[in-house]
């Protein structure tokens, strides 16, 4: 558990940071929007036009599965890299370490609910309200978060005495992208491969996500709980790891 002065500590760094990110920038926080916008036209141009996906919504679709990616893959980064750019404070204060890896993702999360704001300003203007299923879309996207955090805790751990661990973690995120749900419906992925495919926990939170406010259906509970379990398991390893 976490001091008052530690909690204060936590929360100057977070709005320091996202301040930072944006600062002399004139564009400051448009920026952040371009790079899903840029993404979300170049796949739309590919998997739409070219390779011609069928999916109700596909702007939509895409858009989510983007801002859900990049948020899991920003934090993660962002925590690996935390303690060591910050060694400055480490090596002046006394202070848990793991302040710093969760100030970076929530860092990460505030540029996800901002992104998230723009998606449901596409949302309106392209399919209306959003379902009350939607509502439930809070949950993997806190499954999200503390899957983030988890890893982001063990990542960091071993960033500081492997630096090869960040360029490992970038290639593996390369991977994770097209493994993952993102540009393409699970239809297409083989019947005999999609057992093992949706182990991927992120593969689950980001369909369920789709599921309750795209297409108005109740989260899968299945996957809600496999995903939980997981993210669970990996945020205690990483947590005891401090």
């Amino acid at each position: 558990m976490f001091t008052k002065q530690e909690f204060h500590l936590m929360k100057e760094l977070t709005l320091s940071d996202f301040k930072l990110k944006y600062k002399n920038s004139s564009l400051g926080f448009f920026w952040s929007l371009l790079k899903p916008l840029a993404m979300l036209m170049t796949l739309y141009i590919v998997f739409k036009l070219f390779i011609k996906i069928e999916s109700e919504n596909y702007i939509l679709f895409l858009l989510l599965g983007i801002i859900l990616w990049n948020f899991f893959s920003e934090s993660t980064v962002f925590g690996l890299n935390s303690v060591v750019s910050k060694s400055n404070i480490v090596k002046k204060i006394n202070f848990k370490y793991e302040i710093l890896i969760i100030s970076a993702c929530l860092v990460s999360f505030l540029s996800f609910i901002l992104n998230f704001m723009v998606f449901l300003g596409f949302l309106l203007l392209i399919k209306g309200l959003p379902p009350i299923s939607g509502f439930y879309i809070i949950i993997p996207i806190l499954e999200m978060f503390f899957l983030s955090l988890g890893l982001s805790l063990i990542l960091s751990l071993l960033f500081i005495r492997y630096r090869d661990i960040g360029y490992l973690w970038d290639i593996f995120l390369q991977i994770g992208f097209w493994i993952s749900p993102v540009a393409y419906p699970l239809e297409i992925v083989p019947a005999k491969f999609l057992g093992f495919y949706m182990l991927n926990p992120v593969a689950m939170m980001i369909t369920v996500s789709r599921e309750v406010i795209l297409y108005d259906k109740l989260p899968d509970t299945a996957m809600l709980i496999m995903s939980f379990l997981f993210t669970i398991t990996i945020l205690t390893f990483g947590y005891t790891l401090y």
